[in-house]
């Protein structure tokens, strides 16, 4: 007899001590909450909460069709609101311990109806939401009211929106979609809205190397500029602002690695190599810098309020950048289908290259995986270049040659790539 045959626990016994397993850390965690909260006139605790999901498993299952386990929810109900009444005569409107008792009440039918790692993920989700209460209401209180409206408007235009878009190429010589265009916008919103959160609220008061890295990650452009510019008014001599800038240029390209994977995982590949060594480089660069201790390192490190990019006019500017650039992409690939592709990607790096990058994997290119690579590590190469002459024009002090230099060096690199992929072993 196989060993996997010498034993088998029967699926009702598994769920019956799932219930009791899962209800039992709802009750501890309660009790904790009680107990640093200085609760004392609470409906129950832990032995509570495990009577109620014991009774719930019991009574949907002696009939499944829940007649039963609506009457146990009807009992409970009307005690609890007994319970409710009181708390509210005494002037307390804490309903935490009810709810809690509530969610038991429903282990039971879930360990028997879905698969055990959704109950144990709901489980862990209530103690958490349980224990950061304190968080909660302080995000609540610094997240502004108008950006809470602009998240909701975002969530209908991805969640319910994009769906009922219509899935038929727009031209000929545009053969995108609607659905992709506003899907390009959802991903690159998404990833610069994480990082404006970031910036924003959860590191509000940040260095100047957690600067650059999370600007790079928004916008490296932007970043570099704003961090060049800043370091006129820091001093000439400090090495910092510098390796902020080339941080932020790392941050890019694992950005755009992400971005590519997620619309095409061929490229993705193809890329991971290269820009996982140009990141490495930068980040190399940026730590040596760092360490230069030359100059004052109290530096006014900030690239201030981003501006929060699920802003329907940002999404809209974004969408008709995405559409002109695939429109412009084939139409010089219909005049050079040899090297139009490439003159495109130079051109673009000299501009936002985000558009470019997600029209080569997006904008159905009749070209192989390998092309489309070629013309994204183009695009970056031009994109460092313009920046280089952006913090050697704006910067100040050393910054400006040390952060040009290093982003020289990083569009050199990528073109040492160029050269490597055209050469006969390539």
């Amino acid at each position: 007899m196989a060993i996997h045959d010498g034993f088998h626990m029967p699926d009702l016994l598994t769920a019956f001590l799932l219930t009791g397993g899962m209800s039992l850390l709802l009750g501890l965690g309660l009790r904790e909450y009680y107990l640093m909260n200085q609760k004392f006139r609470v409906f129950g605790s832990t032995r509570t909460l495990m009577f109620v999901a014991l009774l719930g498993f019991v009574l949907f299952q002696l009939q499944p069709s829940g007649w039963f386990y609506l009457g146990g929810l009807l009992l409970l109900g009307g005690w609890w609101a007994v319970f409710y009444q009181h708390k509210l005569a005494q002037g307390e409107t804490g309903l935490m311990g009810m709810l809690l008792g509530l969610m038991s009440y429903t282990l039971g039918p879930l360990s028997l109806s879905l698969p055990h790692w959704f109950l144990i993920l709901y489980v862990i989700s209530a103690l958490f939401i349980l224990n950061a209460k304190e968080r909660i209401q302080r995000l609540t209180q610094k997240l502004a009211n108008e950006e809470v409206i602009t998240l909701a408007q975002f969530l209908v235009l991805s969640g319910v929106i994009l769906p009922l878009m219509p899935r038929d190429s727009i031209a000929t010589y545009l053969p995108v979609s609607v659905y992709e265009t506003w899907l390009a916008v959802v991903v690159m919103s998404g990833f610069s809205y994480l990082s404006y959160l970031i910036q924003t609220y959860l590191m509000p008061h940040r260095g100047i190397l957690l600067t650059g890295a999370i600007g790079g990650f928004y916008s490296s452009t932007a970043a570099s500029v704003v961090l060049a510019r800043e370091s006129r008014q820091s001093d000439p001599h400090a090495f910092q602002p510098a390796a902020a800038i080339v941080l932020a240029t790392g941050m890019m390209y694992v950005r755009l690695l992400l971005m590519v994977t997620f619309f095409d995982r061929r490229v993705g590949y193809l890329l991971m190599p290269e820009f996982l060594a140009l990141f490495l480089v930068a980040l190399g660069v940026a730590l040596l810098l760092a360490r230069h201790h030359e100059g004052s390192t109290q530096l006014p490190a900030s690239v201030g309020r981003p501006r929060n990019p699920l802003e329907l006019n940002t999404s809209l500017v974004f969408a008709l950048s995405f559409l002109l650039v695939t429109g412009l992409t084939h139409l010089l690939m219909a005049y050079d289908p040899k090297q139009g592709l490439q003159w495109m990607a130079f051109l673009s790096g000299f501009t936002d290259i985000d558009p470019f990058v997600l029209a080569v994997v997006g904008g159905h290119f009749n070209s192989a995986p390998e092309v489309l690579a070629f013309a994204i590590v183009i695009a970056t190469a031009s994109n460092n270049l313009l920046k280089a002459v952006f913090v050697m024009v704006v910067g100040g002090g050393v910054t400006r040659w040390l952060g040009g230099g290093a982003l020289l060096l990083l569009s050199f690199l990528s073109a040492a790539i160029i050269l490597w992929r055209t050469w006969p072993w390539g």
